[in-house]
């Protein structure tokens, strides 16, 4: 590889690598290593690691629900509802502006054997 430098910064290096009693690639590879032990390796990102949460309690309450949510769309933290209503996206909105991070959401039907976990809310 070569790049073109400026004639006085040419001139410089290589008065430089003379005075040191090497030549202007030894010179230049000696300064990028010090460059780059003396320059902090940009840091990368650390993931967040969120501990691993069941929802057997949730499953447990899906598998037998209450009459009363029949028909319903359905927010449950552990065997509790916190929320129901006939619209998904607003539920999922209104427990999440409530500090719920990942809500349980579940359509509740008389007609179905399992209980529907829907997927993406937009």
């Amino acid at each position: 590889m070569s790049i073109q430098l400026a004639p006085d910064i040419e001139a410089g290096l290589r008065a430089e690598a003379t005075a040191r009693g090497m030549d202007v690639d030894a010179l230049i590879a000696t300064a990028v290593r010090a460059y780059l032990r003396e320059t902090p390796s940009p840091s990368v990102p650390t993931t967040r690691r969120i501990p691993a949460r069941t929802r057997s309690a949730e499953m447990a309450w899906a598998s037998s629900p209450d009459a009363q949510f029949f028909g319903k769309w359905v927010v449950l933290e552990g065997c509790e509802v916190v929320a129901s209503g006939s619209n998904p996206k607003l539920l999922y909105e209104d427990v999440r502006a409530r500090g719920i991070s990942s809500p349980f959401l579940i359509f509740v039907s008389p007609d179905e054997q399992e209980p529907f976990a829907g997927g993406w809310i937009d």
